[in-house]
């Protein structure tokens, strides 16, 4: 994944893009990613992404799901989501990708609704594996006893992960 174009965005665009991340997270969010003082870099990448660098720090990803904060941040605990733990048997395929299939998880945030962007972390450590994105409300996750109940949409293998860590 290489730069395409890489710009800074305006302040009246600064707000218009707060309001899209509010129709997906809370303002809780909001304040964990964007400082009171922000400059705000967009970067479009050749493969066609949309990542948002704050102040220097690579944080959101926009992709054909939504905003999805880079896997960093959570594993640095500087962002709080809605958590989905599965046990040790899951970790390696969760690490390479794929998706969370319900009998691999051993506690769901009662509070996850479908569609929300969720974490995926290990049951030991608590430590954050993935990012993913909700098929089913808590309560009908809880239900079901069989296949795939979280999409991963970025983990510690992926091409974001790899851009993030040589970004300047």
């Amino acid at each position: 994944m290489n730069i395409k174009q890489r710009h800074f965005i305006q302040k009246s665009q600064i707000r218009e893009l707060k309001e899209d991340i509010l129709k997906q997270y809370d303002e809780k969010f909001l304040d964990q990613i964007f400082p009171k003082k922000a400059r705000i870099e967009q970067i479009q990448t050749d493969a066609g992404d949309i990542l948002f660098a704050i102040n220097d720090v690579l944080k959101l990803w926009k992709s054909k799901e939504g905003y999805i904060p880079v896997l960093t941040l959570l594993l640095n605990k500087q962002v709080n989501l809605k958590k989905v733990v599965v046990d040790k048997g899951a970790i390696k395929y969760v690490a390479n990708g794929a998706d969370i299939m319900r009998p691999g998880i051993t506690k769901i945030d009662p509070s996850i609704k479908k569609g929300d962007i969720v974490g995926i972390v290990d049951e030991t450590h608590d430590r954050a594996l993935a990012v993913g994105k909700s098929m089913y409300d808590a309560d009908q996750m809880n239900k079901k006893d069989s296949g795939k109940v979280v999409k991963n949409l970025h983990t510690i293998q992926d091409s974001v992960w790899e851009f993030e860590k040589q970004f300047k």
